[in-house]
This record gives structure tokens, sequence and C-alpha cells, in this order.
């Protein structure tokens, strides 16, 4: 009743003006109607850092910490969202790290924003216990609202394994934007986020001219290493010293990320996951990176690559000024 009373108030009003005086405004074009009409938007561009959490299931990896930590890049264009997530997170007890870079986009009609996840690269897991733990490509109503001026996006997600498609245990997303005057600070605590490099490569990484093989990482050279046929792009990387247990430190590099760094090479193995992107740009690769020699040089490591169809061994070798790598084709 009150809204009713209020618009025949507005009525009589606007009538009893119109009475008085006669105003003659410009006639409007529909384009310009329809910028009046339009409602304007709350702008969401920029670096927000989050919280995913999901329903618990029997067996769920712990993160350190309750939930996975997130970073978001949000680029907004009218109502149109894209954007880059990124996950770096370490499970609990020292049991490993999860890392990828997902891509989503959005529809924001200022009080939700419609989420979707498009895509996952440079995908990594070093869990032990969980081999073959994917993440989910996720659907969510992301609701707008405000906290003494910060920004704040939240909502309940479902979604299906990046890799197998099956459906996931569903959860919520926590989103808070990141205020302009602190973003130099994040930068400098998340040094692995990278939003404005290249294809994720990292600067250090120089191509050859035909990008057919990597030349330098960090001003090291690249040997040519040697390129092993797969039959699925999900690959289990076991890792584990050559010969000796000699005190062999090595970094292994994955598609621009470490798989392992400054990591003490021992006759115990240590399995890693990865997923090969499909981009046929650059090829995937494993690269060797030595801190030491060891008691018997060059830096030796072997490697077990299990495509889930056949085990591959191989074997690199590098010192304090080349490095060895191993590129991977996929078998179509």
């Amino acid at each position: 009743m009150r809204i009713f009373f209020l618009s025949l108030v507005c009525s009589f009003f606007s009538g009893y003006c119109l009475a008085q005086v006669e105003v003659n405004f410009p006639k409007k074009g529909k384009r310009q109607l329809q910028e009046i009409r339009k409602p304007s938007l709350v702008d969401i561009n920029g670096l927000w850092e989050g919280e995913v959490s999901q329903t618990m299931w029997d067996g769920q990896p712990e993160f350190r910490g309750s939930t996975g930590k997130l970073h978001v890049e949000i680029t907004q264009t009218g109502n149109q969202v894209e954007g880059l997530l990124v996950c770096r997170a370490k499970f609990a007890n020292n049991k490993g790290y999860l890392s990828y870079d997902k891509y989503f986009t959005g529809v924001w009609n200022g009080d939700v924003l419609k989420y979707q996840d498009v895509r996952v690269e440079n995908y990594i897991n070093t869990n032990r216990d969980f081999r073959h733990l994917e993440t989910c490509l996720k659907k969510a109503s992301l609701s707008f609202y405000q906290t003494k001026g910060a920004f704040h996006l939240e909502g309940n997600w479902q979604g299906t394994g990046h890799v197998t498609g099956i459906a996931c245990i569903p959860g919520k997303i926590n989103l808070t934007k990141v205020n302009p005057d602190d973003i130099a600070i994040e930068y400098a605590s998340t040094a692995n986020i990278n939003f404005a490099q290249n294809k994720g490569k990292p600067v250090e990484l120089i191509w050859e001219e035909d990008e057919a093989g990597i030349k330098k990482i960090k001003n090291r050279k690249v040997d040519k290493g040697k390129t092993i046929e797969v039959k699925s792009t999900i690959l289990s990387v076991t890792v584990y010293d050559h010969k000796k247990d000699d005190g062999d430190i090595i970094s292994l590099n994955y598609n621009g990320y470490w798989l392992l760094e400054k990591h003490r090479i021992e006759n115990e193995e240590h399995q890693i996951d990865v997923v090969l992107s499909e981009d046929d740009k650059n090829p995937n690769y494993v690269l060797l990176y030595a801190h030491n020699l060891g008691q018997y040089p060059p830096n030796t490591v072997a490697l077990i690559i299990d495509d889930g169809h056949t085990k591959q061994r191989v074997v690199l070798n590098s010192d304090m000024n080349v490095c060895d790598v191993i590129y991977f084709k996929l078998k179509k």
C-alpha cells in the first residue's frame, strides 16, 4: 500500500507541474533512452583474493589452513566478465602442494556475477597420497555485497572434474576485492601469480626462434634434450636418484612452473601428477636444473613417466652450466 500511495503522489505532482509550466525537452533517440535506462554497474575490475570451500567427504585432503587460497584477476567490460584464477595451495602435514591456473567467464548485472570456469592450465599436484586428484570446473551465482567500503562476491558452486567430467561435491566461493593501494604489497607477497606473463612462461625462460625448444633458463643453456610420445594428457612423473644417493640437489621445471625447488634427490621415489597442455604453440616439457653436482658429477636424475598405458624411463643430466630437458608429444 505504501508503494502504491507514493506512486499516486508522484503522478499527482508531476501533472500539477506540467499544468503550471510548459517544458520542451529535446527528443531523445532510442540509443539515448537505452543509456538512460541501463543500470550503472559497480566496477569489479581488478585483483581479488578469497577461498573456495567444499562440503566434507570421506578422505578429503586437508590444506594448510582449512581451505584453498585463491588469487583472482577480473576484467569487466560492460556486463561481460572474464578472468584468471590462480591456485597455489599447500597440503597439510607436508604432503605436497596443488597449483593451477583457471580461466573463467561471467555475466555481471550489478548484483550477481554468473560465474563459469572455462579451462584449466598448468595443473600440478604433488600430494603423495592422492594420485590423479582433480580440480573442479565450477558454475556459481556470486552475490555482491559491501562491508565498510570493501567489495565481496559470495555464493555456492557446483561443478565437474576438469579431466573426467565427473560431478564434484559442491561448495562455496568467497572473494574480496583487493584495495588498489595494497596491490604492490599483494604482488610482493604472491610472487608466483605472474598474471602478466605470456602464457604463464617465466620471465627468465628463452625459447628458440622457431619455439621448438628451450634455449635458456635463468641465463643457463638448455641442451637439445629428447622427446617421448605419451598416450594421455594425465602423467605421473616419478623422480629418484639415478645411481647412488650422492647429495644431488635439483629443481624440476614443468611448463614454466617449478614442480620441485631445491629438492634433495634420494633413493626414495617422489611422485608428481601433471596434466599436459594441448596448446600447440609450445611443447610440454620437464627440465632439470642443478643446484650442485653431488659427490659424483654431473647431477643425474631418473624419471619414470606413466601415462596410464605404459611406463617410460628417462635419465636427465645437468651441471652448473647446462640443463637437460625432456619434451612430451601427445600421440593422437
